[in-house]
This record gives structure tokens, C-alpha cells and sequence, in this order.
């Protein structure tokens, strides 16, 4: 039998899932507020916040868990590797503490699957990082030499919803052509090509607005910024990346607290979605031009394809690109649970982290 915890840490919430052979015992998400998120700075203090939120949930289900096999979290933001399995190492999770290769709460989810991994004798891997980078050369370019676009994606959900886009229109996902969003917390938005993806929007440096970070923005008006004098790096950081983006403008990263101000009629909630859709739109656009316009579907996937008042945006701009398939929600722990059963099968070779 196979015993596979599973753990997702996002921008605003905490997943964690216990599988069993070929069914989830249980699944469980908890959703972090901006206040609870507010007072977080340094990767131990991200570490016990959601620690503490997967303790909890363990301990709520704690008769089902007898035995484990394997722990499988998302991957954090490392140097960049190849997409499948990596064994959660001291050398990973000291790259993942440092963030030098950046910072996102998914950062701690390793931490916590090797802790309790350990505790059961249990091995402990990420499975398609979200830098898993397949990138093709020419999106490396960026408008400076010496700086180069590196990848860092949602590949779970991405690769999930073009997978399932590919079985839908009975195509082979490597030999068919893809632009996928994945809507959440955070915004990715991607061209997969035969089976790799090939250029995207970085989760944190690029693309659209998210319910709570910053995408591209002005670059003269960042410098400004950076040289206001009113903030520390951190501060900014958590400004940019904390209470960027819907937050911003609105107070809040609930986007169903902001739907629901839209159907009262609230004047300004409206054009903050839209703008939200109509930025997703120019991606996809993008996207489909790195693709020279041969695109067997746009997928959009993610919890914010419940966002009425932006999707509508999206699809009136992009309805001329490709068919729209869309698939509400995420399943990335059962992605991640497949991952686990794969290694734990001996159907998948688990590499090694190297720094």
C-alpha cells in the first residue's frame, strides 16, 4: 500500500492531503487573511505560521495516519532544475531558507515535509517544481545584458490543465500547442509547446496584477520608488508582493468579497477586475504570437476562473486566439499525490538537488 501525504503551500493558503493507494483519505485548505499573513518577514517565522496550519490539519485526521511512505510538497523557489522528482535535501532547504534564488511562501513547504517525513522514517520529495525550466533560449533575453528571465511557474496546475485540454480535444499534450493561466493567489500565465513550457510569465516579476502582488510595472516609477527613502527592502518586498495588485487598490485579496461588492454595484471594485482580466488578456495574446498564433486551446484554470467579472473581460479579448476550455479550481495535490505514487512505484527516478 501507498501512504502519501501531500502538502501545497500558496501566496494565501495552506493544502494538505493524505492518499491512500488510489483515493485521498482526506483534503483540507485552509485560507490565510492579510491580517493573519501581515506580521510574517523571515522564513522561520513563514515556517511556523504554516507548520503550525498542517500540524493542525494532521491533527485533526490523526487517527487515519498510521503509516507513511513518502511526504511530497511543492517545490520552492531553488536554483533552476528539471521538471519530475528532487529528494528534499539540507543543501535544497538551505537555498530555500537563504532565498537567494527569491522568495514565496512555498519557500517552507519542503521544511515541513522533510520534518515530518523524518518523523516516520519516511522519504521526502518536491515533485515539478515551479521552476522546473524548460524555457527556449530566446525567452531568456531580457532588455539588459547580464540579467537574465528565468522560469518560475504554477507547472503543477499548468501542465495538469494542458494535460486535460489535450485529452478533451483527443490530442497528444507532446505534439500539440497550448497557452494555459492559472488564476490564483498568484498569476502565471504560459505557452506550452510539445510537451515543454516554453516561455511564461514569471509568478513573481512579470505579467498581469494578482489579488495580491504586483506584476510588470513602470520601471522609472519603480526606481523612484526604490529611492523614496520610505521604505526598507523588506518593506517594499511586502508592499510588492504582500499588498500589491486587487489589495492595493480595494483592501483586500478576497476576490469573492470583491465580487460581491461588484453585484451591490460598488463603482470602484468593478474596473479593478477588469483591468485584472483585460492584463490577463494582453498574456495570452503575447503568448500566442511565441507561438506564431498555432494554439490548439487557451485553458484557464485556477480558483479565480469563479471570478465573474474578469473572466467575462478575458473572454471577450481572447476568444479569437483559440477554443477557451476552462477548469475551475486547481487539483495540484493530487498531482502531487501521482508524483509520489510514481516514485514510490519505481516509475519515476528521483534526482538529486545540486547546488
Amino acid at each position: 500500500m501507498c501512504y502519501i501525504l501531500v502538502i501545497n503551500i500558496g501566496s494565501t493558503s495552506t493544502k494538505v492531503g493524505f492518499y491512500k493507494d488510489s483515493d485521498f483519505l482526506f483534503k483540507e485548505t485552509i485560507d490565510h487573511t492579510s491580517e493573519q499573513m501581515a506580521g510574517l518577514k523571515e522564513f522561520e517565522e513563514w515556517l511556523k505560521f504554516h507548520k503550525r496550519a498542517v500540524d493542525g490539519i494532521l491533527d485533526s485526521h490523526g487517527d487515519k495516519i498510521k503509516h507513511l511512505n513518502i511526504a511530497v510538497s511543492r517545490g520552492g523557489l531553488t536554483r533552476p532544475i528539471k521538471a519530475g522528482a528532487y529528494r528534499i535535501t539540507e543543501s535544497m532547504l538551505k537555498d530555500l531558507r537563504s532565498g537567494g534564488y527569491g522568495w514565496h511562501p512555498c519557500n517552507v513547504g519542503p521544511a515541513i515535509a522533510y520534518e515530518i517525513a523524518n518523523r516516520f522514517e519516511a522519504k521526502s520529495i518536491i515533485y515539478d517544481s515551479p521552476v522546473s525550466d524548460e524555457m527556449i533560449p530566446i525567452a531568456r533575453f531580457t532588455d539588459l545584458k547580464g540579467i537574465k528571465r528565468h522560469a518560475a511557474f504554477h507547472v503543477l496546475s499548468q501542465k495538469s490543465a494542458a494535460k486535460k485540454a489535450a485529452s478533451d480535444l483527443k490530442l497528444s499534450y507532446n505534439n500539440s500547442s497550448f497557452i494555459v493561466a492559472h488564476m490564483g493567489g498568484g498569476i502565471t500565465i504560459c505557452a506550452h509547446k510539445n510537451g515543454r513550457i516554453i516561455d511564461g510569465t514569471h509568478g513573481l516579476n512579470e505579467g498581469p496584477f494578482t489579488p495580491q502582488r504586483t506584476g510588470t510595472l513602470p520601471l522609472q516609477s519603480i526606481i523612484k520608488l526604490c529611492f523614496s527613502g520610505k521604505f526598507t527592502q523588506n518593506g517594499l518586498n511586502h508592499k510588492l508582493f504582500g499588498q500589491g495588485g486587487v489589495h492595493s487598490y480595494l483592501g483586500t485579496h478576497d476576490i469573492a468579497a470583491v465580487e460581491a461588492r461588484v453585484a451591490e454595484g460598488d463603482a470602484e471594485a468593478e474596473p479593478v477586475l477588469r483591468a485584472m482580466g483585460y492584463q490577463i488578456s494582453k498574456e495570452i495574446g503575447a503568448l500566442a504570437a511565441v507561438l506564431s498564433g498555432r494554439v490548439d486551446a487557451v485553458d484557464l484554470t485556477g480558483n479565480l476562473t469563479r471570478a465573474k467579472t474578469a473572466m467575462d473581460e478575458i473572454r471577450r479579448r481572447i476568444s479569437f486566439v483559440a477554443p477557451l476550455l476552462v477548469f475551475p479550481g486547481e487539483n495540484e495535490l493530487e498531482v502531487l499525490a501521482a508524483g509520489g505514487a510514481a516514485v514510490l512505484k519505481q516509475k519515476e527516478i528521483v534526482k538529486e538537488y545540486e547546488r
